[in-house]
C-alpha cells in the first residue's frame, strides 16, 4: 500500500512538472509571433513604381538572437524598371523582438519599432522632421499567405500606400 501511494506521488509529481515546464517553453518563445514568416516567400503586387515581382525570407541567426530578412522585388512600370534590394535585422531588446534596422542598395538605413497585434505585426519609424515615417505591416491570412503592405507619412502623420502585395510561401 506504501509503495501504491508512492507511485501515486511520483506520478503526481512528474505530472506537475510536465506542465511547468510545458507553459514555460510556451511563455519562452520570444519569437512566435514571427514563426509562420520563417522560411522562403514570393511576393506579387503593386508599388507605386509599377507592379512588382519578387522574393524575401526570414531565417535565424546567431543562435535565435536575430532575425534577418532579405528581399529582391523587380517593379516594371510605365516608363521605368526598378530593382529593389534591401536587408532588415529584427533584434531583442529586453527579451522580446522590439526593433529593426533596415538597409537597401540605395544606400539608405533606418531603424523600427515593432508592434504586435492578433496575426499582424507592425515596423514603424520614429517621427523626425528630416525624414518620412515609413511603416511596413504584415498580415498572416493563414500558413502559408500574407499581405504585406509598406506606407510613408512625409509629414509623419497621413500615411499613403506605396505598395501592397501578396505573399506565398514557397
Amino acid at each position: 500500500m506504501k509503495q501504491h501511494a508512492m507511485k501515486i506521488k511520483y506520478l503526481i509529481f512528474v505530472a506537475l512538472l510536465m506542465q511547468f515546464l510545458s507553459i514555460n517553453a510556451q511563455q519562452d518563445d520570444k519569437w512566435e509571433n514571427w514563426r509562420p514568416l520563417i522560411g522562403n516567400w514570393r511576393g506579387e503586387g503593386i508599388a507605386i513604381p509599377g507592379e512588382g515581382t519578387g522574393s524575401f525570407s526570414f531565417t535565424f541567426d546567431l543562435n535565435e538572437k536575430i532575425l534577418i530578412r532579405r528581399s529582391n522585388y523587380d517593379y516594371l512600370g510605365e516608363k521605368m524598371y526598378t530593382m529593389f534590394d534591401d536587408l532588415m535585422i529584427i533584434y531583442l531588446v529586453n527579451g522580446t523582438p522590439q526593433k529593426a534596422i533596415f538597409f537597401n542598395h540605395e544606400g539608405f538605413s533606418r531603424t523600427y519599432s515593432i508592434s504586435y497585434s492578433n496575426k499582424t505585426i507592425t515596423l514603424i519609424t520614429e517621427k523626425n522632421p528630416q525624414t518620412p515615417v515609413f511603416k511596413l505591416t504584415y498580415t498572416l491570412i493563414d500558413d502559408t499567405t500574407l499581405t504585406l503592405k509598406y506606407e510613408i507619412a512625409r509629414d509623419g502623420e497621413n500615411f499613403i500606400t506605396y505598395s501592397e502585395e501578396i505573399g506565398k510561401k514557397k
